[in-house]
């Protein structure tokens, strides 16, 4: 993983992400992660529902939702 995406996650259901444009994300979902897959956060989830980048395997740099990940 790149640094600082070291906090390793699995999503609590399916959870659509967004790709990382500049300081950003994209308008419409690129993609969903499934219940259970993982992805790499800079922190620790919170219920706020807040986004935050995060690593996700096989695709990159991406943005989620932080209130939809969990400990593995």
């Amino acid at each position: 993983m790149p640094h600082p995406y070291d906090l390793l996650y699995v999503a609590s259901k399916n959870v659509p992400y967004w790709l990382f444009i500049g300081a950003g994300k994209s308008s419409d979902p690129a993609g969903t992660i499934p219940k259970g897959g993982h992805v790499y956060l800079q922190r620790p989830p919170d219920n706020l529902g807040t986004h935050q980048s995060a690593y996700l395997e096989g695709v990159g740099r991406i943005i989620v939702r932080l209130g939809d990940f969990r400990l593995p």
